[in-house]
């Protein structure tokens, strides 16, 4: 009889504990979130299984400097909590809480805003944590503050520098001759497309392959002619926007 509640007493023990260890996984995204200024944004942050709201805190944070955007606590959200810089921009989607999703609605984006955030799920027996990154989209072109000056028959370098998120695949640029919107040279689908060019270019004009990958994407013409003269532009596309960035060939005769 010992022996039985013995065996009783140890299954009892061993569900009791495989019960309160059993633990729960917290799901962010894979990829950091790509934002524009002054946008809205949704920090994913979930559980498989809805979890006793008077029993959890969640703590959203920044990873850098340890502010805290947001916090649930006894089943209620505390805006009074967080810091000054997310008061009012920073809310939980209050009807999704039940349902296990603590993802948090960012208004309003600043530049200051980029960078890590952890969302911190804690139960009476356990925390678990996952973590979201904001990078700001961002497209800026710079080409040269000086018109170049050339002799014909030299060749000239006019400066076009991309700094961007975006990847190359996903970025466009065209050299554009503005005086008739002649096409120089273009980089397309994360390739040169020499075929693309005006035939008034064609073999004179060229990108320095090596250095589109740190976002140089310069243009080399060679042979320069009294025709060239004029002003040049560095157009780069993504899906969202364009900028541009003018250069500027002065001739200074044969």
């Amino acid at each position: 009889m010992m022996k039985i509640k013995m065996r009783v007493f140890c299954w009892v023990l061993s569900l009791f504990c495989a019960i309160r260890t059993e633990g729960f996984a917290v799901r962010g995204p894979a990829m950091p979130l790509i934002v524009q200024l002054g946008a809205s944004v949704t920090l994913p942050c979930s559980v498989d299984t809805p979890l006793p709201l008077l029993e959890l805190e969640v703590q959203w944070m920044r990873e850098d400097s340890g502010s805290l955007v947001h916090l649930f606590q006894e089943g209620e959200s505390r805006p009074e909590s967080q810091s000054p810089a997310y008061s009012g921009r920073a809310d939980f989607l209050s009807e999704e809480i039940s349902k296990g999703n603590f993802s948090l609605l960012l208004r309003n984006v600043t530049t200051e805003d980029k960078g890590l955030y952890k969302c911190v799920v804690h139960t009476v027996h356990e925390s678990n944590e996952t973590k979201v990154k904001i990078d700001i989209e961002r497209l800026v072109v710079t080409g040269a503050d000086l018109p170049i000056s050339a002799y014909a028959g030299q060749d000239v370098i006019l400066n076009c520098s991309v700094d961007t998120h975006v990847p190359l695949k996903e970025l466009e640029v065209e050299w554009i001759k503005t005086n008739g919107e002649i096409l120089v040279l273009l980089f397309s689908e994360g390739e040169n497309r020499p075929e693309s060019q005006h035939e008034r270019f064609r073999g004179r004009a060229e990108f320095f392959s090596e250095e589109i990958p740190k976002g140089n994407f310069s243009l080399k013409l060679r042979d320069v002619k009294t025709e060239d003269k004029g002003e040049f532009m560095c157009k780069v596309h993504t899906d969202r926007e364009s900028v541009n960035a003018p250069a500027w060939l002065q001739g200074l005769g044969k």
